[in-house]
């Protein structure tokens, strides 16, 4: 039996799209943390934001984070299907301690940038 870690991903799918096929493509990559044995233990939507670059010509996207459970197979996986969807602009996948408290600092952050500005500087070792 594999490993199962915790990750954080980070996805930004085109602006272009309305809020359901946004939806339709945010539960497609769910659907594949389910199908190669992980778990989804928490997500946020972010909405639709403006990017802090240029990509591909896009200045808007729309960010979804997925807190999951799984193994290194499974991140395979999922960086290769985001390459394929055209509707997905940028991805991270990024290893995390404890995935509640990964979550918990988010939504604080969300809720109230500016009080929580600190979270994110804590967080870049700045």
């Amino acid at each position: 039996m594999a490993v199962k870690n915790n990750f954080e991903v980070v996805m930004i799918a085109d602006a272009k799209l309305t809020d359901e096929e946004s939806r339709g493509v945010f539960e497609k990559f769910k659907g594949i943390v389910k199908n190669q044995g992980g778990e989804v233990k928490f997500e946020s939507g972010w909405g639709r934001r403006k990017l802090a670059y240029e990509i591909d010509k896009k200045r808007h996207g729309i960010y979804h984070l997925l807190y999951i459970e799984g193994n290194g197979e499974l991140v395979d996986e999922l960086e290769r299907q985001f390459g394929y969807d055209d509707n997905i602009i940028k991805f991270f996948v990024i290893a995390v301690d404890d995935l509640e408290k990964a979550h918990t600092g988010f939504e604080a952050l969300k809720s109230d940038p500016g009080k929580n500005a600190g979270l994110v500087k804590e967080a870049m070792g700045a």
